[in-house]
């Protein structure tokens, strides 16, 4: 049964059968309970990585320059699937590393998934995926690691040098200039000092999906072969056209929440609620219970700074110019993605049919404008090939919900199956 339900997923994917809009492949949700993994289990290393940057200078130390800290776990398998491959996984605005290693219900641990049934481990995704051979390089962008639990919601600052808390002056120099420009290049570091000789499939959830269509642009020395996602979205550009075809409010109206441009933006359980991250395949109860599992390693917050730039807010350029003093190549460079980048690489994107922001809003006004499928039209001109896999069930946070080992077969399986071939 399972064979045949890698069958129908490969059809769809390499022969277009049974697509809708010529990319989008709706996945009946009992195929995704029962997708086989596409290699066999193998044991994996698990190996913690850092490195810092220096980029913007201190006010308060002119001669300096701030210095930000990148954290990252780095899972190795003892037998690779796919010779020097490896996927590099960036979290969401308010999460880190840990998301992709653990579940909220799961052990916080690392788990030899050759032993016993993996979907009883509800293991982290980076877990599985590790241990169907791919390495993995889970990402927790400056600011959001801390070695230590973190501190209650409303209390909590960013680590940007890691061990160190700034003070009321210096965090709100640092989130002044907390630009997905430094964060790419913190990024940039981290995956050629630890994985020089691979060439990458790289997964941004969320906030983190910007960085696949900049790495190139910037200069990653690591080929990149296609596009991943889940939960991922497009370019900033493309986000404001989206909403400008698909919102009931004005550029000027969507931004007035985001004017705090120096302080965070903190998570609730409210928030959750609100923003649709609650749905009926996560195994760990209420959404109060969820914060209580995660409130120690998840930092539960985002810089403005960058929820703007990622959110499209360019109505709010010329407060922002004025308030970090950067130039503007250092600003905005999600408005920059070149497209073009797409050309000669596949895509294969994953998406949960709950998934308030990058699937159900915008559905009224037709399927064209879901966020994702928009996304997607415009990618269609640009990258060899395109899939969009709908799956039933699942919010916006999928990957780390029940079932989530079928979702790294699935990606696997793209890996092997989707992006190998001719």
């Amino acid at each position: 049964m399972s064979k045949d339900v890698a069958k129908r997923f490969l059809a769809a994917l390499n022969r277009g059968e049974g697509l809708r809009e010529e990319f989008i492949c709706y996945m009946d949700f009992e195929d995704y309970k029962s997708f086989p993994d596409p290699f066999p289990r193998t044991a994996f290393t698990v190996k913690e990585v850092q490195e810092s940057i220096k980029r913007y200078p201190n006010p308060e130390r002119p001669r300096e320059q701030f210095r930000w800290d990148i954290h990252g776990r780095l899972l190795t398998p003892a037998r690779p699937s796919i010779p020097t491959v490896a996927l590099v996984m960036i979290h969401g605005g308010a999460a880190n590393e840990y998301e992709f290693l653990f579940t909220p219900d799961g052990p916080e641990k690392y788990l030899d998934l050759t032993q016993g049934p993996p979907g009883d481990s509800r293991a982290g995704i980076a877990q599985h995926i590790a241990s169907l051979g791919i390495p993995v390089l889970a990402i927790s962008l400056p600011g959001h690691y801390s070695r230590k639990a973190w501190p209650p919601i409303p209390t909590r600052r960013p680590e940007f040098i890691i061990g160190d808390i700034p003070g009321n002056k210096e965090l709100e120099n640092r989130l002044a200039v907390y630009t997905f420009r430094m964060c790419l290049e913190a990024i940039k570091l981290l995956i050629e000092r630890h994985l020089p000789e691979h060439k990458l499939y790289m997964w941004g959830h969320s906030t983190g999906g910007e960085y696949f269509y900049l790495m190139e642009q910037y200069g990653l020395k690591n080929p990149l072969i296609g596009g991943l996602g889940f939960g991922t979205g497009m370019p900033a550009w493309l986000r404001k056209e989206w909403d400008l075809a698909a919102a009931d409010k004005s550029p000027e109206e969507r931004a007035k929440n985001f004017r705090a441009v120096t302080d965070l933006s903190r998570r609730s359980p409210e928030g959750y609620v609100k923003s649709g991250y609650v749905g009926p395949n996560q195994p760990w109860g209420s959404v109060e219970r969820w914060f209580e599992l995660e409130n120690h390693r998840r930092p539960q917050f985002k810089p403005f700074l960058q929820d703007i730039e990622h959110s499209a807010h360019d109505v709010l350029l010329d407060e922002i110019r004025n308030i970090s003093g950067l130039p503007d190549e250092e600003l905005f460079i999600t408005f920059k993605a070149d497209l073009n980048r797409l050309r000669g690489k596949k895509m294969l994107y994953f998406v949960g049919e709950l998934d308030k922001g990058h699937w159900i809003e915008g559905g009224k006004k037709g399927l064209e404008f879901r966020r994702e499928v928009f996304a997607f039209r415009h990618f269609t001109r640009y990258a060899d090939r395109v899939r969009l896999v709908v799956i039933p069930r699942l919010t916006h946070y999928g990957h780390v919900e029940s079932y989530n080992e079928r979702l790294a077969n699935l990606m696997v399986t793209g890996f092997k199956e989707y992006f190998q071939a001719s």
